[in-house]
């Protein structure tokens, strides 16, 4: 019996030598992404999952499904909040319905630059969206910046409010559709994002409103040659995590992917500057006619804009009344 026992103590002894991680079992995190992979976004999401599956070895490991094979932009943050997986890029303007108080931070003309939107995705509001995301079971783990939306238009450039009377704009936004129409302007949402190009061609719309990287890319510049400057508003793409599942990970852990995660953050603010100067000069290169709209005008719209805003800060309640209390703090500081 003596020796029985004594076996077990130096079996038990032996274990307790080895390495903590040679008993621990690695957790595996289904990352499903979509987009093209040479986007400078994508580029340093891969860096990310580099950094963190380099410093987590053994630990963690985040596994990339690109290209749309698990879940597209449209269904994303529905398949995360599920859990069907563990994490999931999201495009900020699909889960508004979801996260209503996403919006605050992508009100047209709210914003007169990427800064500004910067600074909102700091400190308290924040604080304010981080909170509206978890009761959705959503944990933002960090956000990608894209540069601002502009006019596309196959009439003319957009020299002031008048401008925008009669004119027939693709939109899918309801808040953008509703100040527009203030405006003057038609929007039309019956056209499908995949028809856009042919209904500016065929004179059946007069214009769109996208980003200068994202209307290169879909050539807008060829059916629309006319781009009037005016950062309307500012998208972002963020990687969210199941919230349940999140916490179930270590702290040290958490700590280490959103802090690698926030660097890609100030990484893409300074690509999305650097991408829609260089697109720029490349659809000037290709004859079409860039100007921005008069700082005065734009004013304009922004004070029409204002009823706009706060009809949808009451409507979402209190958080989104300070929220929106609190991005219009951060513009007038810039001041």
């Amino acid at each position: 019996m003596k020796k029985v026992l004594m076996s077990m103590a130096l079996i038990l002894f032996g274990i307790s030598l080895l390495p903590m991680n040679a008993a621990a079992k690695e957790t595996a995190l289904k990352l499903a992404t979509w987009g093209p992979p040479k986007h400078f976004i994508a580029e340093a999401r891969g860096q990310w999952i580099e950094e963190v599956n380099t410093t987590l070895a053994g630990r963690v490991k985040i596994v990339d499904y690109p290209g749309g094979q698990l879940f597209g932009p449209k269904d994303m943050h529905s398949a995360v909040a599920k859990g069907q997986v563990e994490l999931g890029l999201v495009l900020q303007p699909s889960m508004l319905a979801m996260v209503p108080m996403l919006q605050g931070v992508y009100l047209p003309f709210a914003f007169d630059n990427l800064d500004q939107v910067d600074q909102a995705y700091s400190g308290e509001t924040l604080a304010i969206i981080e909170k509206a995301m978890e009761a959705k079971n959503l944990k933002l783990i960090y956000v990608s910046y894209t540069d601002g939306v502009q006019v596309y238009s196959n009439k003319k450039n957009i020299v002031s409010t008048d401008d925008f009377k009669g004119l027939r704009i693709l939109s899918a936004s309801p808040i953008f559709s509703e100040i527009m129409a203030k405006l003057g302007a038609a929007p039309d949402t019956s056209i499908p994002y995949t028809e856009q190009y042919m209904a500016l061609q065929r004179g059946v719309s007069d214009a769109v409103a996208t980003s200068i990287v994202g209307g290169f890319f879909e050539k807008n510049h060829e059916v629309a040659p006319y781009i009037t400057k005016m950062d309307m508003s500012f998208a972002t793409v963020l990687v969210v995590a199941n919230l349940k599942k999140w916490k179930k990970l270590p702290q040290d852990v958490q700590d280490t992917i959103i802090t690698l995660g926030r660097q890609k953050t100030a990484y893409s603010l300074v690509m999305a500057k650097g991408w829609e100067q260089k697109f720029t000069a490349e659809m000037e290169k290709l004859g079409a006619t860039i100007t921005r709209i008069p700082d005065a005008e734009r004013e304009k719209i922004k004070q029409i804009s204002r009823e706009v805003w706060f009809d949808w800060a009451k409507k979402n309640g209190k958080q989104a009344e300070a929220l929106l209390d609190l991005s219009l703090k951060i513009v007038d500081n810039a001041k």
